[in-house]
């Protein structure tokens, strides 16, 4: 969710005083990688995928990609009536199932690559910056609930506690965070340079304003001094560094909190990559099983049709040589499915480790291939003789 910053306390407030809506907190919420960086750094480590537990390398815009793909079709569906507006909407998204089903193991297999890939070099970055900041695995943990108590704890306070100098810092804060994410989406979201023109005297106003509760904020009395020129070089969507300001720096072991970001930030993507590794190899591991028990059910589907044949009783008003030809179609099909499972299981193999075993093929199973492919060629020959037959009469 883009606003789960926002949406979080929200829901908690409402479930306070509606008691039915309690449930609804015990949801794990998740803000979108990309739209996380466009948030404040303390909002960015609570709530970004990159920081929850089980997420994987997701980036949160997976519905965007189909919705992308379909986009396509405003140019002509827009001049189509409703019903086949529809019907032809239809297609593109079976098309689209279809063709994520064909390549799924190619899909899989390249990103358990990449994935592997990534966590050697990223576990590399982690132990050399760890050896530069002569930071050990314990105190590696430590700095990261440093780091995400850090975050709770400034996450702001109730209204009504506010005073004169916390309202202050929460005004800049807001401005600062509002300036960053009007001119990271300026180009982005606008396409017209009168919109543009708008949004750009509204940075300019609201950069004023910041300057200005700047300029109010330093001449409080026993406040740590806000240095104005570090702010306006950290407002461009260009830089790297996030914004920590004085109020919210804690240094009561002599490191300060970015630097424990860092190391944070690198610690977080590698548990996320061995978390993706995981997941990628449950999925391959599904998408086995799901072609062993599409061949069990049509398997099932032959061996019913042919009881029915040998006892005569033929199902929906088939007649014996209807049922003989749907068992001709239910082979086929299962031949493709062999073919698939046995396709797909040796592009999984390939990037696997060797004891890992997705599906069991066992000799009996082999075998049936083989009888089930020579069954198939003696019944067309079969039908290829009653044709000569036929021709010959």
């Amino acid at each position: 969710m883009d606003v789960t910053c926002r949406y979080v306390p929200y829901m908690n407030k409402v479930s306070e005083a509606l008691p039915h809506l309690k449930p609804l907190q015990q949801m794990r919420h998740c803000l979108s990688v990309m739209h996380a960086k466009a948030h404040n750094t303390k909002c960015e480590i609570l709530w970004s995928a990159r920081n929850q537990e089980g997420v994987g390398t997701t980036l949160g815009e997976e519905v965007e990609q189909i919705n992308s793909y379909l986009s396509r079709c405003a140019l002509t569906t827009k001049y189509m009536t409703k019903s086949v507006r529809i019907d032809m909407l239809t297609v593109h998204a079976m098309g689209w199932n279809q063709r994520k089903e064909d390549g799924l193991h190619i899909a899989l297999s390249s990103r358990f690559k990449k994935t592997v890939e990534k966590t050697c070099e990223v576990s590399e970055n982690l132990k050399k910056l760890q050896d530069q900041m002569h930071c050990c695995d314990g105190m590696l943990k430590q700095w990261v609930a440093d780091v995400k108590q850090w975050a709770w704890a400034s996450s702001g306070s109730a209204a009504g506690s506010v005073d004169a100098v916390r309202g202050l810092q929460i005004s800049i804060e807001s401005l600062f965070v509002s300036i960053r994410h009007k001119k990271h989406f300026l180009y982005i979201h606008n396409d017209r340079n009168k919109r543009r023109q708008k949004i750009t005297q509204k940075i300019a106003q609201e950069k004023k304003r910041l300057l200005e509760e700047i300029v109010r904020y330093n001449q409080k009395p026993d406040v740590d001094l806000v240095d104005t020129s570090s702010v306006v070089q950290n407002l461009s969507s260009k830089a790297d560094e996030r914004m920590i300001w004085r109020w919210q720096e804690q240094n009561k072991d002599g490191v300060d909190i970015l630097t424990k970001k860092k190391l944070f930030d690198l610690h977080m993507l590698a548990s996320r990559l061995a978390e993706e590794k995981e997941i990628l190899v449950k999925e391959m591991m599904q998408h086995c099983m799901y072609l062993k028990e599409a061949c069990t059910k049509v398997q099932s589907l032959m061996a019913t049709i042919s009881g029915s044949i040998q006892t005569g009783s033929y199902p929906n008003g088939f007649t014996e040589k209807g049922s003989k030809g749907l068992i001709c179609v239910l082979q086929r099909r299962l031949k493709d499915l062999k073919l698939k499972q046995r396709t797909v299981a040796g592009a999984y193999r390939g990037i696997l480790e060797p004891g890992v075993r997705l599906v069991e093929e066992e000799d009996g199973e082999l075998e049936e291939d083989g009888e089930l492919e020579e069954d198939m060629d003696s019944q067309s020959d079969d039908s290829s003789e009653d044709e000569d037959d036929g021709e010959e009469v």
